[in-house]
């Protein structure tokens, strides 16, 4: 079958140079492609050549019944190294031990071979959680050398979670990609020739024009009847007609494990059938060795099969299987092997076997620190323990199983899966009144993390009434969340007592879980009422104790409560120290993102666009396919793209946060609006930024959240004097006064002056400059860019004022600057209009600047941002204004401002002599710049 490894010489030649590189560093491989490509021939034909070479090679695989199964895709590579899964260390947290256990099979790994260590999981597109999650934590943890992580992945396989996976890896550069294309004509002449020589070209063709490539579906149709179906699924299908049914439920069985089957196996898989296994064998339809096992030719043939068996012989098929593993299975049994048990139980349809079994497999799970299966099983557990013939006392009730189910669920970003797991076993509880108000705990916090308060508080009052006065401990964990709940959509005035008191008992008792989230929701209210030396107090615990405990849903909280604290006060990098503290630390404890990281980097975002640290700002949003899709990054981050004027960017990022504006917590709504005004202002809609302005701060009006609004006001202001609407205009001021309080009072006051003054037809400079001068104080460069601009607007309408022209131009020329640096195109836009109309030379201050700049870097675009450079090559293509912004999705009026940008930095005067520097530069023709 060599001639399978024809038109792969590039591939080849990359694995083998990465095995032969294991003494200088490690790496890994994904080699994908559609069914049929020959991804496992290729990796297998690799790693045969190495044998006797001194490299170790481990195999797993993955199997498509595998996906609850934990380490299933690890099982055969790895399985003594967990062993049952069981260790007497204690952990703080069921985070902290599945570190430990991805620690401990990684250190399984490492045998220290001069050669090196090549690992190899075939089929990923079915792992379960846990193997992706430790293949997820290898690759991005690679030791300096001797190991090689290898998978494979059909690409058309694979469900949401599994392509979100595969998407993060081929972002990850440690990871070489290898996808593998179908075979030209002459590709296909030259692997059949090595199968059958007398082939003529005719023949040839034919095969090629219904293979179109697929080096398998070639080698199956060249071997059969060429006159059939043309899809593989077809072709192996036909193949397996010539077996007797007995025999094609051998082929059907080697799909039903994640390894290759023992011939006890098969012959369980038959009922002792052992003509059936051998007339399988002898097809040629599954591989037998010795030494490794059986499998299937290829893996769709197992598919295939499978799917041709009727009901009934499938459950004939998982129940012979299921009692044939289960007599087998030995007493320090691996987490896989129980599942495996259960999950051949399940597809048999025995309930009593499968309930059983279920649990037994979810403790295994957990005991292996695997939490997504050992959720899995419990919620399979939970929704066949009424159905079950003979249940027995000695399991956990319906609702037991699924509030165990629901917390392991939701710590594994499950939150939809463990609220539906819960609705029926809560609105029918079938346990003692402990269990219902520890499942209504659980919920509430889900319930809380998707924006349902009022479900959340229903819940906590239904668990308060169920709980004895004298269960003290349980009292303060419910009064604790209602607490969290209350908080979260600012009702601090019932939220403060609750949670006080809460402390309180939690103190008492020596609960330091419930004293950490009582201390990071006291750290939240205190930072809305300005007490910012208490509020830093309780959050700093908060993450103490959080870190303390190595709970990962404690330390994203009190990160968040910290970071939003810090970026109010301005101390941008410190907010950016809390978040190089606990990224890393949740990544240990979760391996993938957790979703309140959205919201602590959504803080870091505004405070780096608070301090005018734009580019910086927008590199936290590199990677949209890990964010949780709540909104809480995606709003700060459009806020960056609509000042610069990218209103697509800013629109895209909107429609991913329409939830955040549906849901009932008054400060999701305010960063929604903080983003929607200033974007329907910038598109010339003023009229609706100010219906949005008002209706939004009709809801904010009265909250705990509405001395944080300064800049809604200040968008909503601009949007009344834009519209010419003084009602509004005040209404506005009233319903936002609070916003007058806080640390920026002093700068928001004095806008709301030059503001009302020029709605009133009287600019006042004064109100301006003081504007300007207080938000340099507060090291916010954007809104003090804004406030100078306008100075010199209102300067130049006094013009009988002495020496206001002059000073006029300086502030102008310094807004210019800002704006520059900033990349604030809108804004950079009316300054540049401005100075046109009044005649300011603006240019001159910075051209000799810019003209040395490209005279010492020549043939370098470095001075240009990306925006410019898209710009710039379309005015060397002689577009014009409304083209470019036709072009970029931008308006004419942007485009301009670009344009004018792009001259001065060249330090020419004409489009004309633009278009020469973009030659001189190497930009003519730069359309990865244009399309970037």
């Amino acid at each position: 079958m060599a001639s399978l490894l024809v038109g792969r010489g590039v591939e080849v030649a990359v694995l083998r140079g990465l095995i032969a590189d294991l003494p200088n560093r490690s790496a890994a491989a994904m080699v994908r492609g559609e069914a049929g490509i020959g991804k496992t021939f290729l990796v297998r034909s690799v790693l045969d050549a190495q044998s006797g070479d001194g490299v170790r090679i481990l195999r797993g695989a993955c199997a498509p019944m595998s996906g609850t199964t934990a380490y299933s895709g690890l099982d055969a590579a790895l399985g003594g190294v967990l062993g049952g899964g069981v260790t007497a260390e204690p952990f703080p947290s069921a985070a902290a031990g599945r570190a430990w256990a991805l620690d401990t099979l990684r250190e399984g790994l490492d045998d220290r071979s001069p050669a090196g260590t090549v690992l190899v999981v075939e089929d990923v597109h079915w792992a379960d959680r846990s193997t992706l999650d430790f293949l997820s934590f290898m690759t991005r943890n690679l030791p300096e050398r001797r190991l090689l992580v290898m998978l494979t992945w059909r690409d058309d396989d694979g469900g949401p979670e599994h392509r979100s996976w595969l998407a993060e890896q081929l972002r990850n550069p440690a990871v070489v990609d290898l996808t593998l294309r179908r075979l030209t004509l002459d590709e296909t002449a030259e692997q059949l020739s090595g199968l059958k020589p007398v082939l003529s070209g005719a023949q040839v063709a034919s095969v090629y024009e219904r293979s179109t490539g697929n080096p398998y579906l070639s080698a199956e149709l060249v071997d059969g009847d060429s006159t059939v179906s043309t899809s593989l699924r077809q072709v192996l299908s036909a193949r397996l007609q010539d077996l007797s049914p007995a025999a094609r439920l051998v082929v059907a069985a080697t799909g039903t494990l994640a390894r290759p089957l023992t011939d006890e196996d098969m012959s369980a898989a038959v009922g002792g059938d052992t003509g059936a296994v051998r007339e399988a064998c002898d097809s040629g339809l599954v591989i037998r060795d010795v030494a490794r096992g059986t499998t299937a030719r290829h893996p769709v043939l197992a598919e295939v099969g499978y799917e041709q068996l009727l009901s009934a012989e499938r459950r004939g098929l998982h129940a012979r299987l299921g009692k044939h593993l289960e007599d087998q299975l030995t007493e320090n049994a691996s987490a896989s092997a129980v599942a495996e048990v259960a999950e051949q139980y399940r597809r048999a349809d025995d309930r009593d076997a499968t309930l059983r079994w279920s649990v037994r497999a979810a403790r295994a799970a957990e005991a292996a620190y695997a939490p997504a299966e050992a959720g899995h099983w419990y919620a399979v557990a939970s929704s066949v323990r009424n159905l079950a013939a003979s249940p027995g006392d000695e399991l956990p009730g319906t609702l037991e199983l699924a509030d165990m189910a629901a917390s392991l669920l939701g710590g594994v970003g499950q939150q939809d899966r463990a609220l539906a797991v819960l609705d029926d076993p809560l609105a029918h509880p079938d346990a003692p009144d402990a269990v219902v108000v520890r499942a209504l705990l659980g919920r509430s916090w889900l319930r809380v993390g998707l924006g349902d308060t009022d479900g959340a508080l229903d819940d906590l009052a239904r668990a308060e009434q169920l709980t004895a006065p004298a269960d003290e401990a349980t009292r303060a964990r419910i009064l604790c969340e209602r607490g969290v709940a209350l908080s979260t959509c600012t009702r601090d005035t019932e939220a403060e007592p609750v949670t006080l008191l809460a402390l309180d008992i939690a103190r008492r008792l020596g609960d330091r879980r419930t004293i950490c989230r009582c201390q990071a929701s006291l750290g939240t209210i205190a930072n809305r009422r300005l007490r910012f030396d208490e509020a830093r107090e309780h959050m700093e615990g908060a993450l103490s104790i959080a870190r303390e405990l190595a709970q990962p849903e404690d330390i994203a909280l009190a990160a968040v409560c910290l970071t939003d604290l810090l970026w109010r006060l301005g101390q941008t990098d410190r907010v950016l120290g809390i978040v190089d503290l606990v990224r890393p630390e949740l990544r240990r404890l979760t391996i993938e993102r957790y979703w309140l990281e959205d919201v602590m980097e959504g803080n870091l975002v505004t405070a780096l666009f608070d301090a005018g640290r734009w580019d910086e700002a927008l590199t936290w949003g590199a990677d949209p396919a890990e964010w949780a899709g709540l909104g809480m990054i995606e709003i700060p981050l459009a806020q960056v793209h609509a000042a610069r004027g990218d209103l697509a960017a800013a629109a895209k990022l909107r429609e991913r946060s329409l939830r955040l504006e549906q849901g009932d917590q008054p400060i999701f709504k305010l960063g929604f609006a903080e983003t929607q005004v200033p974007v329907l202002l910038l598109e010339g809609r003023a009229s609706e930024a100010l219906s949005a302005a008002l209706s939004t701060a009709e809801v904010l009006h009265g909250t705990a959240d509405e001395q944080g609004c300064g800049v809604l006001l200040l968008v909503g202001l601009e949007a009344a004097v834009d519209v010419g609407s003084r009602e509004a205009f005040e209404r506005l001021v009233d319903l936002l006064g609070r916003s007058l309080e806080y640390r920026t009072g002093t700068a928001v006051a004095a806008t709301v002056e030059g503001e009302r003054a020029r709605l009133l037809g009287d600019p006042d400079p004064a109100a301006w400059l003081t504007a300007a001068q207080e938000w340099n104080r507060l090291g916010q460069p954007y809104p003090e860019a804004r406030s100078r601009f306008r100075a010199a607007e209102a300067m130049l309408g006094r013009r009988a004022q002495r020496g206001a022209r002059q000073q006029a131009a300086r502030e102008l020329d310094a807004a210019r600057q800002t704006a520059e640096v900033l990349g604030a195109a809108p804004l950079l836009e009316q300054i540049m209009h401005l100075g046109k109309v009044a005649r300011i030379q603006l240019e001159e201050s910075a051209g000799e600047h810019h003209v040395q700049a490209i005279a010492e870097q020549a043939g370098n675009i470095a001075p240009l941002t990306d925006r410019e450079r898209q710009v710039l090559a379309l005015v060397a293509d002689g577009k014009t204004n409304r083209e470019i912004g036709a072009a970029l999705y931008m308006s004419p009026k942007t485009a301009s401002v670009h344009v004018t940008h792009i001259l001065e930095k060249l330090g020419v005067q004409t489009r004309v002599q633009a278009a020469a520097a973009a030659v001189r530069l190497g930009l003519e023709g730069d359309r990865e710049g244009r399309e970037r």
